[in-house]
């Protein structure tokens, strides 16, 4: 077994020798994040007062707990107020007390006096240990923040504000983002701040919305195409709140207010309200009643359609089962891919029409025309569907009432990136993600012809 070697402050070395007890509790903070809650001090907002964390966890944060003892990589969406940043600084601190030889933590927040208080919050609480657990400050700024544990080992805190122009060089051995939802661009600072989280990494934010990076990001950890692992903590997780507190915030909000600031489910933290086409509450039905991909079957009729990307979009080509009209039309296959040259889209496009054989419909714009025109396909096998506004607002349409009527069965599980965008769905439509609604919705527009004729003739477009 490797020996635990844990550095103490040259002052209270001979005393932390002499004392069997302060040895066993050091060996205790050292290897339990829970136990040196015990030692943690910070000011509880509600009073002003200054209190030990580890007296009162509130379940949300024991929850946390539990996460971060089996996942290295975390995204906490939450309610508000439940004391996650609070419980997610004092993992911080500990890590830099504790957990290894030059150490490097990471604090992101949406501003700049945003961050410097999650560093204040560290410096708070590791200040105010019993002297036996601490160790001798090194730098001391607005920003940064280090401990000395020896000759050649300095444990830093650094606070970065997260905007558009954030540029982080140094890799950290531990990242903490804060409110990342409500980041100007979530997604810039992502591809900034992800290349440099070299060991464990903790996302705490409240939910703003279904069509932004954050949302999308975190459909890709349910799905499990992430190394991040995902936890949702509710509004009643903490010891003060119970239904009719729910209930009297209810009343003084409007909807899309109280779910996401009170959300009691993940769905809820991503609620867009009724500015969005498609209701949340009839997308939760549509996906938990699809299969995820499926397999071709002999005598089933299937409907493929492709929406190509145009300049830097995406391209999104869906297989939806047409077999059973009283049945919902069930999305069986979905691809997204980006940045791919148009021969490879083709492959990709003919593969699908070959397992999945029906109606093939690619949209008329330039690129799909031409995409169309190189396919290895017969003619009579393919149509355009041009886009134009009427027709467009149609299609849209036509898969808003098959979403109403829980007529659409897909996998939000299985296709997280289609789940976001429909949620996000909105009119105009001109600055939001749509390709993957797109494609579905002109797929859609097909269900009876495909579900009629199986591997059908020409149709003419219009």
């Amino acid at each position: 077994m490797t020996e635990l070697r844990i550095p103490v402050h040259p002052l209270y070395a001979a005393d932390i020798q002499r004392d069997e007890r302060k040895t066993q509790e050091l060996v205790m903070c050292a290897t339990d994040f829970r136990h040196f809650l015990k030692y943690w001090s910070f000011i509880d907002s509600r009073t002003g007062t200054q209190r030990k964390l580890g007296n009162e966890l509130w379940s949300g944060q024991q929850q946390f707990c539990d996460a971060v003892e089996s996942n290295e990589k975390l995204f906490a969406l939450k309610a508000r107020k439940l004391g996650y940043t609070t419980i997610a600084t004092a993992y911080d601190a500990w890590c830099a007390r504790f957990r290894g030889t030059n150490e490097r933590i990471h604090l992101f927040s949406r501003r700049d006096h945003a961050a410097v208080e999650l560093l204040n919050g560290v410096k708070y609480g590791l200040k105010r240990l019993p002297p036996w657990l601490t160790l001798p400050v090194g730098v001391n700024t607005s920003h940064e923040f280090s401990l000395i544990a020896g000759e050649d080992d300095e444990r830093l805190v650094v606070a970065y504000p997260a905007d558009e122009d954030t540029a982080v060089e140094a890799t950290c051995t531990h990242g903490h983002v804060d409110e990342w939802a409500r980041m100007g661009n979530p997604a810039r600072v992502w591809q900034a701040v992800e290349p440099s989280m070299a060991g464990t990494c903790h996302i705490i934010t409240t939910g703003m919305g279904p069509n932004n990076f954050p949302a999308m990001f975190w459909r890709r950890c349910m799905a499990g195409d992430t190394d991040v692992a995902p936890i949702f903590i509710d509004a009643l997780q903490r010891p003060d709140r119970d239904m009719k507190w729910l209930e009297d915030k209810k009343k003084a909000m409007t909807e899309e207010q109280f779910r996401r600031e009170y959300a009691m489910s993940w769905k809820d933290a991503l609620f867009g309200g009724g500015v969005f086409k498609f209701k949340a509450g009839d997308l939760d039905v549509c996906s938990s009643q699809g299969t995820g991909p499926m397999s071709p079957v002999e005598e089933h009729k299937y409907v493929v359609a492709c929406d190509v990307g145009r300049h830097h979009d995406a391209a999104v080509i869906i297989a939806i089962d047409v077999t059973d009209q009283s049945s919902p039309v069930n999305v069986v296959e979905y691809k997204r891919l980006r940045g791919v040259p148009y021969p490879e889209l083709q492959r990709v496009i003919e593969q699908m029409h070959d397992e999945y054989p029906g109606v093939l419909a690619i949209e008329a714009n330039a690129a799909g025309e031409a995409v169309a025109e190189n396919l290895e396909i017969p003619e009579r096998e393919v149509t355009l569907f041009k886009t134009t506004k009427p027709s467009k607002a149609r299609i849209i349409d036509k898969l808003q009432f098959l979403v109403e009527k829980h007529q659409l069965a897909y996998s939000d599980k299985h296709y997280p990136q289609l789940d976001v965008e429909l949620r996000g769905y909105q009119i105009p439509d001109d600055n939001i993600v749509q390709d993957s609604v797109m494609a579905l919705a002109i797929a859609c527009e097909y269900t009876d012809a495909g579900a009629r004729k199986g591997r059908i003739g020409k149709i003419f477009s219009f």
